[in-house]
């Protein structure tokens, strides 16, 4: 007998392709085999393939989602691979073509209700509820991830917020010893809480602000009737602490960054 699933369905397509909707205010380009992204408008940066779908044979579908690329105005693209990811065989294409791997996560998943982190000494978390939260939140982006900031604060701050009123998404800031040296967001999808944009400033890790973090974003899950919480965790950073949280693996991602200037 096959055994069940651990998760419903719609949590493991929650990781797939068919979950993946790029941030506000990034662009989204139109091409039938492929989501594409990008943002800010910046030549130096790359591009983004979410995912590809496609029956067509792996090699007509590099050579023109390539050139679709280049057309639109990339110098390079970061492509990103799941497990569903179609059609098989691109993902080795990409790589041959002389990508440097630049992500291998695990995505992985736990019922929302449990045993939740503990708090360490020194440390605390908010929610988001004004500039000066959304300021914070930008700020560690920024040095951790290198985001963009958004060049409109006021409309970036009136987003998160009908966010949070409608109950679609909240970001919460870790404090240690009374700094915000931490930033972390939930959504609130068909009872399933995708949390994504966790950073942590480089001088804060491993003090607990991730745990207590995670432990808000699970509490806020409940509070609006998730009964799910997935994320993606890079294997040597945030993925032995979720494994101890109790998340399970359900599958796999990668992103390569490839030069695709002619």
């Amino acid at each position: 007998m096959t055994p069940e699933p651990p998760f419903p369905e719609l949590v493991m397509r929650a990781m797939t392709r068919h979950g993946v909707v790029p941030s506000r205010g990034y662009v989204r380009l139109e091409h039938h085999e492929a989501l594409v992204s990008h943002y800010p408008d910046e030549p130096d940066r790359p591009f983004v393939v979410h995912w590809t779908d496609s029956e067509r044979e792996p090699s007509e579908v590099f050579h023109d989602l390539t050139a679709y690329l280049v057309d639109q105005g990339a110098r390079s693209a970061e492509w990103w691979f799941r497990d569903d990811s179609t059609p098989a065989g691109l993902e080795e294409l990409v790589i041959a073509a002389g990508a440097v791997t630049t992500e291998d996560q695990v995505c992985v998943a736990r019922a929302v209700d449990g045993a939740m982190p503990t708090f360490a000494p020194g440390v605390r978390v908010t929610l988001v509820q004004d500039a000066a939260g959304l300021d914070a939140v930008v700020a560690i982006g920024a040095e951790v991830f290198g985001n963009p900031v958004p060049p409109d604060r006021d409309a970036h701050l009136a987003e998160v917020l009908d966010d949070l009123e409608n109950a679609r998404s909240a970001w919460v800031v870790g404090w240690l010893d009374g700094e915000p040296v931490g930033r972390a967001s939930v959504g609130f999808e068909w009872q399933v809480a995708p949390l994504v944009g966790a950073a942590v400033l480089s001088h804060a890790r491993r003090r607990g602000v991730y745990a207590a973090m995670l432990a808000a974003r699970l509490d806020l899950a409940s509070t609006t009737r998730c009964h799910t919480a997935i994320t993606k965790a890079r294997r040597t950073e945030s993925l032995p602490l979720l494994l101890r949280e109790g998340f399970q693996p359900i599958g796999h991602e990668r992103a390569h960054l490839l030069d695709v200037a002619p």
